[in-house]
């Protein structure tokens, strides 16, 4: 725990610096300018994930990776290929394979891809001053340590920050081929195939029907949740009813969390609503997504619709730093971040107390290289 706290704190120092001295502020939504600070936090976000030898699910993608088919054997056999297989994952855990028999290795590629396209995203939304703060919440919400727990999930996610500049630029092409891209990786990114429906202002019409159909299936969850399930099973995709129907429900303070962002962009949206282009628009429409599948895993299926949820989190992430600069006076917003940035310390440390974590040194994983 106290390894994480500093390599999450150390990342958010190394981001007031870029601030500060790397790039100058930029305007938010450009391509972003990369400095030494920022390289600094990819190579250490990189290594304190890639290192891991164990942490929630590593243990399971250690043993698929050291169980995988070379390349060509994977592409021989047709059932690799099926869409709703995560066949690109698997692919390029064969491609590898084929490579090395080091796991380390395995884990490191994905992690520093991943990190790359993640703090990419974070400081390309939240880059007008915000930064640091932007990249606290990344952290707060849960973004970094999910990244060491369902690698098909991440990678997927982090593929789909590519398509969010695509969506706002209106190159349709370009965005549905990086989904399909990222569904090819892990299915629920092909959820994001709806996220162009959702680019009008938050709370129009059709958020009202997503919520007003969140509601109906947490009403009828057994029913609802049951069609579904069948009809994924008749394309395919299996999906075993004990991830769904597990007993488990959401933490309520984490479903509060998640709904910070849904529920300012409601209160305060006469202040908002002026100021707000399709951009914005689009990454809080986001976080209300993300709160809806929060609010169906408070019935059933926490792990399930948790992580459907972390698909949409990182609009939260970049929505909440914007809003406050328009809620408050540049003297007060700075006092309700620094607020923000305590409670989400109190949420990290409380989500994250008793995180167990192993892993082998950089020196160490050298040695075995040499």
């Amino acid at each position: 725990m106290t390894t994480l706290l500093l390599v999450c704190a150390s990342s958010v120092v190394l981001a007031q610096l870029s601030q500060w001295y790397g790039g100058g502020i930029r305007e938010r939504g450009n391509k972003p300018r990369w400095d030494l600070f920022v390289l600094a936090i990819v190579v250490i976000l990189s290594l304190f994930a890639g290192l891991r030898t164990d942490y929630n699910d590593t243990a399971a993608y250690i043993r698929g990776f050291q169980s995988a088919e070379t390349i060509g054997a994977f592409l021989s056999d047709s059932e690799n290929l099926h869409v709703l297989h995560n066949p690109l994952f698997y692919g390029l855990t064969a491609l590898i394979r084929t490579v090395t028999d080091n796991y380390h290795i395995y884990l490191l590629i994905f992690a520093a891809v991943n990190e790359v396209l993640l703090i990419r995203f974070v400081q390309r939304y939240t880059a007008d001053g915000n930064f640091a703060f932007g990249l606290w919440l990344f952290f707060g919400i849960g973004a970094y340590v999910f990244s060491m727990a369902a690698m098909k999930q991440i990678t997927a996610m982090a593929v789909l920050t590519l398509a969010v500049p695509a969506l706002n630029e209106r190159k349709w092409a370009k965005y549905y081929i990086i989904v399909a891209l990222a569904g090819l990786l892990h299915t629920y990114a092909f959820l994001f195939v709806f996220l162009p429906l959702l680019t009008g202002k938050p709370w129009g019409g059709r958020i009202l029907l997503v919520a007003l159909a969140t509601v109906t299936v947490m009403l009828t969850f057994e029913d609802s949740i049951g069609t579904l399930l069948s009809y994924a099973d008749s394309m395919g995709k299996h999906v075993a009813e004990f991830e769904v129907f597990d007993g488990n429900q959401m933490n309520p303070l984490r479903v509060a969390v998640f709904a910070v962002v849904p529920a300012m962009s409601l209160i305060f949206r006469r202040r908002l609503f002026p100021a707000m282009g399709r951009q914005e628009a689009v990454l809080i429409n986001m976080s209300i997504v993300s709160l809806m599948f929060m609010l169906m895993a408070t019935v059933n299926g926490a792990n399930m619709f948790g992580r459907l949820a972390t698909y949409f989190e990182l609009g939260a992430a970049c929505s909440l730093p914007w809003m406050i600069d328009q809620i408050f006076e540049r003297r007060s917003a700075r006092l309700v971040k620094l607020c923000a940035t305590v409670c989400f310390l109190v949420f990290f440390l409380y989500d994250n107390w008793g995180f167990t974590y192993h892993g082998v040194s950089f020196f160490a994983f050298i040695a075995v290289l040499v």
